[in-house]
């Protein structure tokens, strides 16, 4: 087990570096003038980041149901994908998304 003191200093100090990282950005961003090209490149980045967030945590888990072979995940993400396409609302996914694979967890 950490000890507290060493917990709370690395936690004191992982923050400050956060808002550190961020703060520059933040100050620099005034002072730093971005081509409209280098603007587009980067409105890419979250679409590309996404998949990272979401790949572990269907493919690499786990699952509890036997009969999805332990894919209950993958099968959730297949028709929140549809749910999605068909709604068009992040709020709606997410809902189904999370309701979906509770219900799948309880009933085992």
């Amino acid at each position: 087990m950490i000890e507290p003191s060493y917990f709370w200093t690395n936690v004191l100090f992982l923050a400050i570096g956060t808002i550190a990282i961020r703060g520059t950005f933040i100050i620099m961003s005034s002072r730093i003038k971005i081509s409209d090209r280098w603007r587009q490149i980067f409105s890419f980045i979250p679409a590309a980041i996404l998949p990272a967030f979401v790949a572990p945590a269907v493919f690499y888990n786990e699952g509890h149901q036997a009969w999805l072979w332990g894919k209950e995940r993958f099968f959730v993400l297949i028709f929140a994908t549809a749910i999605c396409y068909y709604t068009r609302s992040t709020v709606a996914t997410i809902a189904f998304g999370l309701a979906a694979l509770y219900f799948l967890n309880v009933s085992s």
